[in-house]
């Protein structure tokens, strides 16, 4: 066995970002394993369902994977939590699906509660995504990072996006720095 201990990088308050650009997203057709086969709490290390669904990727643009559920709804990325934006405020996948419950969704939930910024948790299929006002993924590497487009559809960033990952860098520099 080998193991590689270093730090991630990650730009922090002044630094520069650890993503060059905003993501490209791309629904695939590798569906998430359900809860019932393994669950997505269970964060394990095995992590073929991701690597098959980031192989459907080569010879494209996107660089994550947008992958749905067996019933065709929006689930995660394959590294990563989604968000949209939209009229309503934050919309993001229920973890009663098989979704992740990544360190920092709770912390985006968290800060969008202190700005009472309005969240809802539920399923909807990638349409919603395409048509959402702002789109951004999460992961511990990433953070917060604005998606440019899905599926070809042009999305962004927007003001909702910056405001999240300026109170989460906050929030990491204070309580790690």
């Amino acid at each position: 066995m080998v193991v590689v201990v270093k730090p991630l990088p990650r730009g922090g308050l002044t630094g520069e970002s650890v993503w060059d650009e905003p993501a490209t997203l791309e629904t695939v057709s590798t569906r998430r394993i359900p809860d019932t086969a393994v669950p997505a709490r269970a964060k394990t290390h095995n992590y073929l369902n991701g690597i098959l669904a980031r192989i459907e990727l080569r010879g494209t643009d996107a660089d994550e994977a947008l992958m749905l559920d067996s019933a065709g709804h929006v689930a995660e990325g394959a590294t990563s939590n989604v968000f949209a934006v939209d009229a309503d405020g934050l919309l993001t996948p229920a973890l009663t699906g098989p979704v992740l419950p990544g360190i920092t969704r709770a912390t985006v939930l968290d800060i969008a509660a202190e700005e009472n910024i309005p969240v809802r948790e539920g399923t909807f299929g990638p349409e919603t995504l395409r048509s959402a006002e702002e789109l951004f993924c999460t992961n511990s590497t990433w953070e917060i990072r604005p998606v440019e487009s899905i599926d070809g559809a042009t999305v962004g960033g927007g003001p909702v996006t910056q405001l999240l990952a300026q109170r989460y860098r906050e929030r990491v520099e204070t309580a790690f720095y």
